[in-house]
């Protein structure tokens, strides 16, 4: 009875969302599929924009993963993954509402790790950054789209320190395109 008592608002939300409302395809995280997402309304037009994914973690339950219409367009534009103890690991935005992944972020112990940038929207990323506590220290891209990085900055104290370039394909910064900055 009390399983039942504590999942009878979300069977109620279910069954008034009527037919339409379900989840985007596609959006399950393995472990969760069990007890489904937890659909919201958040800004009350009728239409499903937010789910919470939940698995039980030693007797309790657990957020694993969220997923946002930001745009409310029925499109799923953010997708954030939490650890079982409820931590952000990872975020993926859709910044310009095309369907697919622009920015990637990794956290670890709920702080920015690194950030990957996919700025050919080819589905690939090409632009990383590094983060420490927060600070960014190196960024590194991939300019020609080959898949490899050619180009490296790296920073101290949030500042530009130097950066480099790969011109001749060796997958190394080259001796003479390193660049110190004062």
């Amino acid at each position: 009875m009390e399983t039942l008592m504590r999942y009878l608002p979300l069977l109620i939300l279910l069954i008034a969302c009527g037919p339409g409302q379900e989840r985007p395809e596609g959006s399950g995280e393995p472990g969760t599929e069990k007890l489904g997402a937890v659909p919201v309304d958040t800004n009350k037009d009728g239409k499903l924009d937010t789910w919470y994914y939940e698995k039980t973690v030693d007797g309790k339950v657990v957020v694993v993963k969220k997923e946002i219409d930001q745009n409310f367009d029925g499109k799923v534009d953010i997708q954030r993954f939490y650890d079982d103890q409820g931590q952000l690991t990872r975020d993926a935005i859709d910044m310009d509402f095309d369907g697919k992944i622009d920015v990637t972020s990794f956290y670890e112990d709920g702080k920015l790790v690194r950030k990957e940038k996919d700025k050919g929207h080819d589905g690939t990323p090409d632009l990383f950054r590094h983060y420490k506590d927060g600070v960014l220290l190196r960024l590194e891209a991939d300019t020609d789209d080959d898949g490899k990085i050619d180009y490296w900055e790296y920073y101290k104290n949030g500042a530009l320190s130097r950066s480099g370039s790969d011109e001749d394909g060796d997958g190394e910064p080259d001796p003479d395109k390193w660049v110190e900055e004062s």
